[in-house]
C-alpha cells in the first residue's frame, strides 16, 4: 500500500534527511526496506520528499533527496475547526476523520454545556499529544503533507476574539434562524482562511451564541436531525471545503 513517511522538520537538510525512532523502526524493520530502496517522506509543514535510502541502523535512516514537492493532496481552503471537546474515542475519531478530510488546524474548546471538563493541566497536554499522534497517523495515511496544528484546550470565550483572524467565522447551530450553507454567499469567493465552530451534543447556550453572533459568526444549520459532535465536525467540514472548492 502506498503511504507517506513523517520526519520533523529539523531533520531535513538540503540533500538529505533522517529518520529516527518508531518511524524509522516501521521503515525498516516491519516493511523491510533498506538502502537502496525509495520512500515519500513528508515535513507536516506541506513539502513532500522522494527520498533514496542510504544508510540505516537499527533505529535510524538516513536518505538523500531526489525531489521535492509542495501542498500535495492539499485543499486551497485553509480551515480551522474548532470543536467541543467530547469522549476519548469520540475525540480520537474527530481528529482523525478531520486530518483525512484536510482541516488545516483543530482548537478544542470547552462549552457551558461541555460533558467532557478538561481542568488538569497534566492530563491536558496527554490528550493533546495523543490527539496529535493521531492526526500523524491520519496524516500519512491520506497521503497529506500538512500536519493539523492541534491547538491547547481553549474556553469559548476565549476562542471569541480570535475570530477576526479569519476571513469567514461560521457556527452549527439548530436555532430556526440558522442559514443553509449553500446561502453562504461569502464560501463562494474561495476564502482563505475559514473558522468552523461546533458545540458539544447539548448545543451551545442562549448567551453563547448570542456572543458568537455579536462577533459576526454566521449561523448554519446541518439540516434536521440532531448530529453527535464528532458527527457535526466532520459534516460541517467537509460541506464546507466542497462549498469552497477546497475539498479535491
Amino acid at each position: 500500500m502506498i503511504t507517506n513517511f513523517y520526519t520533523t522538520p529539523d531533520k531535513i537538510g538540503d540533500k538529505t534527511l533522517t529518520i529516527d525512532g518508531s518511524e524509522a523502526k516501521h521503515i525498516l524493520s516491519v516493511l523491510r526496506h533498506g538502502a537502496g530502496d525509495q520512500i515519500d517522506v513528508v515535513d507536516g509543514r506541506g513539502t513532500k520528499y522522494r527520498v533514496m535510502i542510504e544508510e540505516v541502523s537499527r533505529d535510524f535512516l538516513q536518505g538523500r533527496i531526489l525531489s521535492r514537492s509542495r501542498m500535495e493532496n492539499e485543499p486551497d481552503c485553509h480551515v480551522t475547526l474548532a470543536q467541543a471537546v467530547c469522549r476519548k474515542e469520540r475525540m480520537d475519531f474527530l481528529v482523525e476523520k478531520a486530518t483525512e478530510i484536510g482541516a488545516w488546524s483543530i482548537i478544542p474548546i470547552v462549552t457551558e454545556r461541555n460533558l467532557v471538563k478538561v481542568d488538569d493541566p497534566s492530563r491536558e497536554k496527554a490528550k493533546i499529544e495523543r490527539w496529535r499522534r493521531v492526526a500523524i497517523a491520519a496524516m500519512k495515511q491520506s497521503l497529506r503533507s500538512v500536519l493539523p496544528e492541534i491547538h491547547d484546550v481553549t474556553p469559548f470565550a476565549q476562542l471569541l476574539p480570535q475570530i477576526h483572524d479569519y476571513d469567514l467565522y461560521l457556527i452549527a447551530s439548530l436555532d430556526k434562524d440558522a442559514k443553509d450553507l449553500r446561502e453562504c454567499e461569502q464560501l463562494k469567493t474561495r476564502p482563505n482562511r475559514v473558522l468552523l465552530i461546533v458545540g458539544p451534543e447539548a448545543g451551545f447556550s442562549e448567551e453563547e451564541l448570542t456572543q458568537a453572533k455579536t462577533q459576526g459568526a454566521m449561523p448554519i444549520s446541518l439540516g434536521h436531525r440532531r448530529l453527535r459532535t464528532e458527527t457535526a465536525g466532520v459534516v460541517f467540514l467537509s460541506l464546507v471545503l466542497h462549498e469552497s472548492a477546497g475539498l479535491r
